[in-house]
């Protein structure tokens, strides 16, 4: 498996979901209904079944938010006219980036410390910040985050999440988490942003490099990431990571 493979398998997972959503997943299909609308995370049906899965899916969709995980090393134009010709538009692009745990070299700013989770308060920290970093206005319940941080934490967990604060005043700055593959010895980063009030202050890179460095105690080699084009990716890139494919959004927006 390569590395865009490892990154398209680590995005479709849906362990960390809680127990109240609904997945619908066949062998060529995955899609579930979270913060708002559904995400279509995997399809690979054959060419002949092509249409009349997505219209199978469209149909439950219906008239409800939806995004659209596009990568352009497995799907094709026939589906993006499919796509269009269902009113979905072209939404946010993803460069996939990905570097081995013992070339990454930057040092993190002494003003910025990172803080792994391990308690429920500081789970709701890192969901206030992401949900603030992000413009969401979707709110967690506190069952929701103990499945997150149950998920999170202990010996055989399947995922960290990271908290970057001000390392004078403890004011949070930003925060990441990272879904882990040891098995594949390979780790996926995701959700990192930071407050806008917090940018420019290193809290980012901090953020990248404290899980690398966990990534690295665990036996990890690679590190990866879907890194936004506009906000992400030319971080990462000056950091190191090397490109190694794409993917992009396509959202419907509802009737």
């Amino acid at each position: 498996m390569n590395f865009i493979e490892k990154l398209e398998s680590a995005h479709a997972q849906t362990w960390w979901l809680p127990e109240s959503v609904l997945i619908h997943e066949g062998a060529d299909h995955c899609f579930y209904h979270h913060s708002g609308r559904f995400n279509i995370v995997r399809f690979n049906p054959s060419p002949e079944e092509l249409e009349s899965r997505l219209n199978e899916i469209l149909e439950l969709v219906g008239s409800e938010p939806a995004q659209f995980t596009f990568l352009p090393h497995r799907h094709d134009e026939k589906l993006l006219g499919a796509l269009k010709a269902a009113g979905f538009v072209s939404g946010q692009r993803h460069e996939a980036r990905v570097i081995h745990v013992d070339n990454y070299a930057r040092t993190p700013s002494e003003e910025i410390k990172v803080i792994m989770v391990e308690t429920f308060d500081d789970m709701k920290r890192v969901y206030s910040v992401r949900n603030q970093a992000f413009g969401d206005t979707t709110t967690e319940s506190d069952e929701a985050l103990r499945f997150f941080l149950n998920a999170s934490t202990g010996a055989n967990a399947r995922a960290r999440q990271f908290l970057a604060i001000d390392a004078h005043n403890g004011e949070p700055l930003s925060q990441a988490g990272m879904s882990l593959f040891p098995d594949l010895k390979f780790a996926l980063l995701f959700a990192g942003a930071t407050l806008p009030t917090a940018r420019k202050r290193g809290a980012y890179t901090a953020l990248v490099a404290a899980r690398v460095a966990h990534a690295r105690s665990i036996g990890i080699e690679h590190v990866g990431l879907f890194a936004r084009d506009d906000t992400s990716a030319p971080i990462v890139t000056r950091h190191g990571f090397e490109h190694c494919g794409e993917m992009q959004y396509w959202v419907f927006n509802g009737a």
